[in-house]
């Protein structure tokens, strides 16, 4: 078989197996498909200079309330909103310099009209977060002494956690726990897939906020999916230089489906390529390939680095390479997928190239090894749950090692150089139900009311 014959061959086949879902990463970066792209086919982008700093601006359509101002020198509390879920939202701002405004592929800008007027644009620059608040806990109830800080994962933002099921049913974590008595809030980053200490470091700011609004001391985290690393960054002080020092302000953090070890899923499943090549703007393939550039067909040459890991490029998903590690050690590489060892090693494939995934985790700063080499600090009680039920619907699953469909229960599971573990839990969930599922959420509850030092079930 020539090349274009076996090209052509490809194409048709994943096409149509494509169609149905190719390897996902619906929290952490996503990969479906539903269209093939023309040759050639470069889509449009948001692009702004790092220097275009943002000024306050209008919440267009929600009702503006009274705020205490921040006492938090470094950030100004720029507005606060009533929306129709959450009992307010406000938009803070960090003018610090190594914050910038972010390129936003197509499909990647901020979805919900509510968020969307919070940040007074759906591309918002990085030195914005949004910090929603469910409202107080209901009279009569026992009032839990430590707020709850939620946090999403990629390709998400706070309503996430108000809908998990993302059906309208609006049955989420926020509501539960509200009723249970805690006072929780949520944030919502700027940017689907920001750099990983960006976001570290607007937590930082959510919490001192969180502290100034309540009175407490701490907070307990939960962090679900890509938002686990910039939490875990947080509280073992893995930063840059400019960055806050941890506070001593987190009593208790709560890892659900976080990438621990560490994601190969965009090189391991390299057929996902040919979805996300595509010229749809659906925001269920706002991520990155693991190729730089194909050849359709396999004969006409296409340059994909701005659809790419590469920085290189317009770098739409600066923290994605931040979270990527190797599995291929425990979990053999899939060989029936396209172009499978040249993706994952780098190289040049029947139709396609690519640098490999040594190269993107070293232009990552080997985020994932950095993290795990810092101790999280030892007064923080952590506890990590996980899930190994690989159903997720419409998706081809990730089944070439036990996973929640989406990532490895190793990696899940993987908090070096961590005594002050309470617990490590798996639960017969997939990596969107462990938020969404009642089960996954009476977990997330009942973790939160432990005693100290209590000690459950440790996974291994």
């Amino acid at each position: 078989m020539n090349l274009t014959s076996l090209g052509q061959s490809v194409w048709t086949s994943a096409a149509s197996t494509v169609r149905a879902a190719v390897a996902p990463l619906v929290a952490i970066t996503p990969l479906v498909s539903t269209e093939p792209a023309a040759a050639g086919a470069v889509a449009d982008s948001f692009q702004a200079s790092s220097v275009d700093r943002p000024r306050a601006r209008s919440a267009s359509g929600l009702k503006e309330l009274a705020f205490p101002a921040s006492s938090n020198p470094d950030v100004e509390v720029q507005g606060r909103f009533a929306t129709s879920t959450w009992a307010w939202t406000e938009r803070l701002f960090d003018s610090d310099p190594h914050f910038k405004q972010q390129n936003f592929h197509p499909r990647g800008h901020q979805a919900g009209a509510e968020v969307v007027a919070a940040f007074g644009s759906d591309t918002p620059h990085s030195g914005n977060v949004l910090l929603h608040y469910a409202g107080a806990p209901p009279a009569g109830v026992p009032h839990q002494k430590h707020p709850v800080v939620l946090v999403h994962g990629a390709n998400k933002n706070g309503d996430f956690w108000w809908d998990p099921e993302e059906n309208g049913s609006q049955k989420g974590l926020p509501q539960k726990l509200r009723a249970e008595g805690f006072d929780v809030y949520a944030v919502s980053f700027a940017h689907p897939h920001d750099d990983n200490f960006f976001e570290a470091e607007q937590l930082s700011n959510s919490i001192k906020r969180v502290k100034q609004l309540t009175g407490a001391d701490q907070v307990d985290l939960v962090a679900h999916s890509k938002g686990g690393p910039p939490a875990r960054s947080y509280v073992s002080d893995f930063r840059k230089p400019w960055m806050t020092p941890y506070g001593n302000d987190v009593h208790r953090l709560v890892l659900v489906a976080a990438p621990n070890g560490g994601i190969d899923s965009s090189f391991r499943n390299s057929s996902s390529n040919l979805a996300l090549a595509g010229w749809s703007k659906s925001p269920l393939l706002n991520a990155p390939m693991s190729w730089d550039s194909m050849r359709y067909f396999g004969t006409v040459p296409v340059d994909t680095t701005d659809k790419a890991f590469d920085a290189s490029g317009k770098d739409y998903w600066p923290g994605q390479d931040q979270i990527l590690g190797k599995w291929d050690n425990k979990f053999p590489l899939p060989m029936w997928q396209q172009d499978w060892w040249t993706t994952y090693h780098g190289g040049t494939g029947f139709v396609s190239h690519s640098k490999g995934i040594d190269y993107y985790i070293k232009q990552g700063e080997n985020y994932i090894a950095g993290m795990n080499d810092k101790k999280i600090s030892p007064e923080v009680q952590v506890a990590v749950l996980a899930g190994d039920n690989p159903n997720l619907p419409g998706i081809l699953n990730e089944y070439t090692g036990p996973s929640d469909g989406l990532l490895f229960i190793d990696s899940a599971l993987h908090v070096p150089n961590t005594p002050n573990v309470m617990t490590k839990q798996v639960l017969h969930l997939n990596h969107k139900s462990l938020v969404s599922d009642e089960k996954g959420q009476t977990w997330i509850s009942d973790t939160l009311k432990r005693p100290d030092g209590y000690k459950g079930p440790m996974a291994s």
